[in-house]
């Protein structure tokens, strides 16, 4: 069964700066052709470096910000086309996790009414049963229910973010888009926000988009990975077979670079180095060519490849012959 299914999804920004005449708009192709599908209670990790469209991707997803082309249907609804039914449904069975856990909150508001807010806007519960489903809430991602008295500076980071999962939970989500969610926090508290989603997720057969840049994050946490490079997946499959044995260089890349607690480890000396192109003017062929140590004539021209099954996984590669189809 699948819950989320986006097909060939494009965001596109008009480039600020002064418009020449008799010439198009430049445009920052942030999301160009992504596809991938969601099963209900999976969590698909998002990574890859700042600026490869991860969370423009998220905001698209749920209609937080303009599409440029594709197709994308929740729940077998179609939400691409903005028809309100498809919206509608959406708002009511999705829910995000923003990045920054005090901005996420109005700091004039008590936390508890920064969730009941959204208990009465979405008419889940009886008005009167409103403060004993907020003290559930606080209580299920482990707070106290006096917290709920307390404004968003008197707690911690780590409070904070769980006072934004328990409001995403308070719409009884299907789906919640996680962007970064746990980048601002102390490590050891970065380890009990991973603990609590696992323990959701597996409860509450909650399917989890994880944005992140932490691929050792990620492989806690999720079922599948996508990689993504400059508005692209290159390599998408099962977290354990990615984070094993890598396809794609520039999963490659990254996975040599996730940090390993051995002092006789010794870093690797072949690390990715330089810049990613720039958005609004992309190289043609693979936009990775020219950071690739593999690097052959068909990466530098034509169209970039299109993802294709390599070991049991999807990899956007010319080092692994495309299947044709019959």
């Amino acid at each position: 069964m699948t819950l989320l299914d986006v097909q060939d999804l494009e965001v596109h920004f008009r480039a600020g700066g002064l418009k020449l005449p008799g010439r198009p708009p430049r445009l920052v192709r942030a999301v160009n052709g992504v596809s991938f599908t969601l099963a209900p209670g999976e969590a698909l990790g998002l990574v890859g470096e700042s600026g490869c469209g991860k969370s423009t991707l998220g905001r698209a997803i749920l209609r937080l910000g303009e599409i440029s082309g594709g197709a994308i249907r929740f729940g077998g609804a179609d939400v691409a086309s903005g028809r309100r039914d498809g919206v509608a449904r959406l708002r009511r069975e999705t829910a995000m996790i923003f990045q920054d856990p005090y901005g996420a909150l109005n700091p004039r508001m008590a936390v508890g009414e920064a969730i009941a807010e959204v208990l009465r806007v979405h008419r889940k519960v009886p008005r009167d049963r409103v403060p004993a489903r907020v003290a559930e809430l606080l209580t299920l991602v482990g707070l106290r229910p006096e917290h709920a008295s307390r404004r968003p500076a008197e707690l911690s980071g780590g409070q904070c973010q769980r006072v934004g999962i328990a409001r995403a939970l308070a719409v009884e989500p299907k789906l919640i888009i996680a962007d970064e969610c746990v980048a601002a926090l102390d490590v050891s508290i970065q380890a009990q926000i991973i603990n609590l989603l696992i323990e959701l997720k597996a409860r509450m057969n909650l399917a989890l988009i994880f944005i992140a840049h932490d691929l050792a994050v990620v492989r806690r946490l999720c079922d599948r990975v996508a990689v993504m490079y400059l508005g692209r997946i290159v390599e998408e499959g099962a977290a354990e077979a990615v984070f094993a044995a890598p396809k794609h260089p520039y999963t490659q890349a990254l996975v040599r670079a996730i940090p390993e607690i051995d002092p006789d480890r010794t870093l690797p000396a072949d690390l990715l180095g330089g810049e990613p192109p720039s958005p609004l003017d992309l190289p043609p062929g693979c936009a990775f060519h020219p950071r690739c140590p593999f690097a052959m004539a068909e990466c530098r021209a034509g169209a970039p490849p299109a993802l294709r099954p390599v070991d049991g996984r999807f990899a956007a590669c010319h080092l692994y012959p495309a299947i044709p189809a019959h």
